[in-house]
């Protein structure tokens, strides 16, 4: 009779162990750390995801899970790589970091992650969606490293480590590409925006893509974040060349022809360029602005660059950040 009281013990200690370990797999957890400093329990399996804006759905799909979307915020259509890469069914919108977000859309999709912006109403929605317990990380692509921690997180986060690390890997290529080269004569670069003088300074993204290619933002000196500046300033810096986002209003001929600025060097040596590309912008801050780098750096000092494939280096970048060359994708000529 002990005996069989000892079988029965054992195996209900063995059913109980076994089904804590079922129970604790199904809802396991992992702790990431986000980019407004939060420690966030995030499901184990993230297979619905929700993307808040723009720079967030690009990092889903440079990190191949374009598949798990959920749902997106209003400029999914609008962005070119976006519709030639999605081949799954129309996605629920849910608003926009500048019209807000529709917590109710983002409830019904019940997904395990939303990925958020770090500005306006971000942290806020982040603890709206707490009190539902929905994860959600905040991230903040803003320059070329917090494009790399960004990557890292949700490569985390999402589970997909290995593909996050190829990704950077193509980061890094980019920077000892540019790092290995010697400029001792830099040039002097303006950058326009949408317009011939809305321009940048210190702290932003285009300003570290003029250094990193080797060459001098005039502008840095005056401010950080935006700057508007006057017809007067842009003659006094005589930049050698001109660059314009693939955003600005105007195009590159309309500029060499403009009367006023025939005295400028960069207009004189025809050193007006646009940033690539029709796919995406590479002056934005995204997983591919660091192609921005090396195809400025090119441009910049072609005498230096003459071992380097400008066009090879993209196709290579694409087809490990998105599994598609960047030709397959619409990209024109660099």
């Amino acid at each position: 009779m002990k005996f069989h009281t000892k079988k029965l013990t054992l195996l209900f200690i063995f059913i109980l162990v076994f089904s804590v370990s079922i129970s604790t797999t199904a809802f396991a957890e992992k702790i990431v750390t986000d980019m407004a400093g939060r420690k966030v329990e995030v499901p184990d399996e993230v297979n619905k995801i929700v993307t808040t804006y723009r720079s967030a759905t690009q990092f889903v799909f440079c990190l191949g899970v374009q598949d798990r979307l959920a749902a997106s915020d209003l400029s999914f259509e609008k962005v070119s790589l976006f519709r030639k890469l999605y081949d799954g069914e129309d996605l629920p919108n849910v608003g926009s970091k500048n019209r807000g977000i529709n917590i109710e859309q983002i409830l019904e999709v019940d997904p395990d992650l939303v990925i958020l912006f770090p500005h306006n109403i971000g942290p806020e929605v982040a603890k709206r969606l707490k009190d539902y317990d929905i994860a959600s990380v905040i991230i903040k692509p803003e320059s070329y490293e917090q494009i790399k921690e960004t990557t890292q997180i949700l490569g985390k986060a999402i589970g997909v480590e290995e593909r996050a690390e190829n990704v950077i890997n193509q980061y890094d290529k980019i920077i000892n590409i540019v790092d290995s080269r010697d400029i001792a004569d830099k040039k002097k670069v303006y950058f326009a925006n949408s317009e011939l003088l809305d321009t940048v300074g210190e702290g932003m993204l285009q300003t570290s893509m003029i250094e990193l290619a080797g060459g001098i933002n005039p502008a840095k000196d005056v401010k950080s974040g935006f700057i508007k500046t006057s017809l007067e300033e842009l003659l006094k810096w005589n930049p050698d060349y001109i660059v314009v986002s693939q955003y600005y209003s105007g195009s590159v001929e309309e500029l060499l022809n403009r009367p006023e600025l025939q005295q400028l060097k960069a207009i004189k040596n025809e050193n007006v360029y646009r940033f690539p590309s029709k796919v995406e912008p590479w002056d934005f801050p995204s997983p591919s602005s660091y192609l921005g780098i090396v195809w400025l750096a090119e441009k910049l000092y072609p005498e230096k660059y003459e071992d380097i494939n400008v066009e090879q280096v993209v196709e290579e970048y694409y087809n490990t950040l998105y599994d598609k060359s960047y030709k397959e994708l619409g990209g024109g000529s660099l």
